[in-house]
């Protein structure tokens, strides 16, 4: 079975959270999207030490949600009294699913995640945005897909049940609701799991330095001729001997890349490979 990357939008957005998830020190942290009523709060969520998410969330000026959609979840210290079984999840519905669903992604696939973050630091004991730092597209997280479970079908275990795409899947209308769980082991790396989430590295900024809008990319030159396997509306693509400069228009799908070409599976391999990863 030939692999394929899936590049997927995730988390904080300037219409759904509102402000970026934070780069502190070497770490990233994603602010996973709000919704109420999932019973996943964002104090019950370890970040960093015997921080909640919702302490950075305050410090940064985020005060108007409590609970979240935890999705994908990553990070096996983030909450407490996980079950023995556990693995890294994805969930996916609607139209990125028929995406995900139309282009065959399952067994052995490398999800990427990426989300909109900005530097912060730490002054009189409260986190802050670092005055003028970029905003920034990051890959913060990957899974290698082992199974994939329909939801309406009933299909995933109990142990999973917790998950935003069971627990809300009766306000979701759309018929396409699937679960993507991560193998225990990286296929590539044995010893290394099969999910989780980077530490920060400039490797992993998909924003051109120097950008002033974080949709301006500069791609690695693996993606030559690969503007065709994008989902978005591409503004810019611009192919050059030190890579693709690249601007999509538009929100578009959060599944805005999915493609078996040999050279960008080797890079994805790689990142996963030679990162530090938390899971």
């Amino acid at each position: 079975m030939v692999r394929k990357v899936i590049l997927s939008r995730k988390g904080f957005d300037s219409s759904t959270g509102g402000k970026p998830s934070p780069i502190y020190a070497d770490s990233l942290l994603p602010f996973h999207i709000p919704r109420a009523d999932t019973g996943i709060f964002y104090k019950d969520l370890s970040a960093v030490g015997s921080e909640s998410y919702l302490d950075i969330m305050k410090d940064l000026g985020i005060n108007q949600f409590s609970e979240t959609h935890l999705d994908p979840d990553l990070e096996s210290t983030m909450m407490k009294n996980r079950p023995e079984e556990w693995r890294g999840l994805f969930g996916q519905s609607g139209i990125s699913q028929g995406t995900l669903h139309n282009r065959d992604v399952g067994l052995g696939d490398l999800f990427l995640f990426f989300g909109w973050f900005k530097q912060v630091e730490k002054v009189n004991g409260k986190y802050r945005y670092v005055p003028d730092a970029p905003d920034l597209h990051v890959i913060f997280g990957y899974l290698e897909v082992d199974e994939v479970w329909d939801v309406y079908k009933g299909e995933a275990p109990s142990w999973a049940e917790y998950h935003p795409h069971i627990q809300e899947k009766e306000d979701n209308k759309s018929k396409r609701n699937s679960l993507y769980a991560a193998t225990p082991d990286f296929s590539k790396n044995p010893g290394q799991r099969g999910w989780g989430t980077f530490g920060y590295e400039k490797r992993l900024v998909l924003t051109e330095e120097g950008a002033k809008n974080r949709t301006q990319w500069k791609l690695p030159t693996c993606f030559k001729d690969e503007q065709p396997q994008f989902t978005h509306n591409i503004k810019v693509w611009n192919e050059g001997p030190d890579g693709i400069d690249m601007q999509t228009s538009g929100r578009g799908d959060q599944e805005m890349y999915v493609s078996s070409n040999r050279n960008v599976v080797e890079w994805a391999e790689r990142l996963i490979a030679e990162g530090k990863v938390f899971s």
